[in-house]
Formats: structure tokens, C-alpha cells, sequence
């Protein structure tokens, strides 16, 4: 799961950030063809990479992908035997955004500018008593603002008019739009985020996103991970931070590169201080017998859960 920071983010107008995955299954030549395409079929634009053998059919009122496709295999987490199954119960398949919060809070309410905000338990769309991950997720109320592909690459916009909801404006009273671009280009499917505040106030914001890889080989214990990060925080075992932290090397020791999984019960672990590059992206690698699939989170992404 990826969020911005473990505080609370105050956004003024608006604001973008992006998360890419890449995936490397040793993609084979293919025909000269057209690379790229964005086709609707009713409620689902499918966007095909055909170079890399890649295919992300998106949901457009559900405002996100129902499969993430390399090579026949799924990459994320798919219990729908179709994109209506999926549009009906989305669940936690694809990459469910986490809106307006994706980090776990201490009660049920939030502080901003000064004001507590109570969150109606009696509305049902708020987890308690530890409330995470917002509420957005499963909404079908996305709206599709544009597709097109190009001998560069294939997109698709989806938007969402939270300020219109008269249920999500109860439990967070601020006026906002979200808009999602999916892209998939050179075997990368690439997400970008725009968070536009239509309130009279600094919005208190915590967004990210909770990609279930499905592994295209062996199994869990098989793999290892590359956490670019040097900080990691302590938890309660209700997995609230306590504000404590210590460095990566204190939790995983000088394996930091090359985690083997099966040596950690990881469960929505948090680090920060993210190691990035020229263009302030990080990257985190899972690898297994020359596999390997790269999520890269951009400049405005502060954390990483594992």
C-alpha cells in the first residue's frame, strides 16, 4: 500500500502524484503492429501494451483497473469472473485507491485546521474502531473524462466528483474533485493523481494505493524484496505508529536489498525516507528466479507499507 506520508497532508488548490508499476517477465518481440490502444466496451476501456504482452481493462465507474495482465499472467489480485462481477463487488481486487485517507487513524474522527471531524459510524462506510483506507474504494460513481492511444502509449482518465456525494461530504466536509490517469507505455502501467480542493480551507489529505500482487511464479516464500527507503517505523500491535522510529538496517539488518520474504511476517510495516533518483522517484522490487516487478512511486509519495 502506498501513501504519501504518515501525517496528515494539507493540500491547497490542487495537487498530483504518481505511481508507476513496471513489470519485466521477459517480454518477447512482437509484430509490427500498432504498439498501442484504448478500446471502450461498454463500461471497461481496455488498454493494451502490445510490445510488452500487456493488458489493463479499466472499470470506468469504479476508477480503476479490474485485472493488471503481463504475459497471461495477473498481477494483481483478481476474484471476479468478469468486469461486470468486478463492477457489481469490487472488493479488494486490482488497485483500489484510498481516499481521503489511506493511513490508519487512532479513533474514529480526524483533526484539521484547527477542528476535530467526527466521523457518523451510523452511515456504514467508515471501518471502527481504527479507521483506514478511507471509504471511496468500492464507489461506482466515477466518471470517464477521456481515452486515447498514440504510437507512444494508451491512457484512460476516470474523475470523481466527491463534492457531489452527499454521504461522502458527511463523514469528510470537504469539496474536492479526483481525477486518475492509467497509462501503460513501454510494459509500465503508470497512475497519475490530480486532487483538486473546491472547499474555503486547507483539505487534510492522505492518499495511496493497495496493489495485492498475485506473483507470476512460485510462491511467496520464493521471493525477496528491495525496499528503497532508510527508515522504518514502530508499531502498536494494532499497527498504529508510535511516532518511534528506527533505521531499515535495525529491522531487516544489511538485507535491506534483498529481503527474503519468508523471513518476515510483513503486515502494513511502514518506511519512509525513500532513496530516490535524479527525477525523485523510488523503487521497490520484488525478484524471483529473473522476474521481477518494480513499483516506482513518485516525488510526492513519502511512504511505503509492506
Amino acid at each position: 500500500m502506498l501513501v504519501p506520508s504518515p501525517e496528515t497532508q494539507l493540500m491547497k488548490r490542487s495537487a498530483s502524484a504518481l505511481v508507476a508499476l513496471l513489470v519485466f517477465i521477459g517480454v518477447a518481440p512482437a509484430a509490427a503492429q500498432q504498439p498501442y490502444s484504448a478500446i471502450r466496451t461498454g463500461n471497461v476501456v481496455e488498454l493494451k501494451d502490445t510490445k510488452a504482452d500487456m493488458v489493463v481493462p479499466v472499470v470506468i465507474t469504479v476508477g480503476r483497473p479490474w485485472r493488471i495482465v503481463v504475459k497471461g499472467h495477473d498481477l494483481v489480485r483478481n476474484t471476479a469472473a468478469s468486469a461486470e462481477a468486478f463492477e457489481a463487488a469490487p472488493g479488494l481486487g486490482g488497485m483500489p485507491p484510498l481516499f481521503p485517507f489511506a493511513n490508519r487513524l487512532d479513533q474514529t474522527a480526524f483533526y484539521a485546521n484547527g477542528k476535530k471531524y467526527n466521523f457518523d459510524m451510523e452511515l456504514g462506510n467508515v471501518r471502527g474502531p481504527i479507521p483506514g483506507t478511507g471509504f471511496v474504494g468500492g464507489y461506482k460513481g466515477w466518471q470517464l473524462v477521456d481515452s486515447k492511444a498514440d504510437m507512444d502509449g494508451a491512457q484512460v482518465t476516470v474523475k470523481l466528483d466527491f463534492w457531489r456525494n452527499p454521504t461522502f461530504m458527511k463523514q469528510f466536509p470537504f469539496a474536492h474533485a479526483v481525477t486518475l490517469t492509467y497509462r501503460v507505455s513501454n510494459g509500465t502501467l503508470e497512475v497519475r493523481t490530480r486532487l483538486d480542493n473546491l472547499s474555503t480551507e486547507p483539505m487534510p489529505v492522505v492518499i495511496g494505493y493497495h496493489p495485492i500482487y498475485e506473483l507470476p511464479d512460485g510462491n511467496r516464500d520464493d521471493w525477496t524484496v528491495s525496499v528503497d527507503a532508510t527508515t522504518h517505523w514502530i508499531e502498536i500491535p494494532q499497527r498504529l505508529p508510535t511516532g518511534e522510529t528506527q533505521p531499515i538496517e535495525k529491522f531487516f539488518g544489511s538485507e535491506r536489498t534483498a529481503i527474503q520474504l519468508k523471513k518476515y511476517g510483513l503486515i502494513d510495516d511502514v518506511f519512509t525516507d525513500l532513496v530516490r533518483d535524479a527525477n525523485g522517484r523510488a523503487t521497490m522490487k520484488l525478484m524471483y528466479n529473473g522476474k521481477e516487478v518494480h513499483e516506482t512511486l513518485g516525488p510526492k509519495f513519502k511512504t511505503v507499507l509492506l
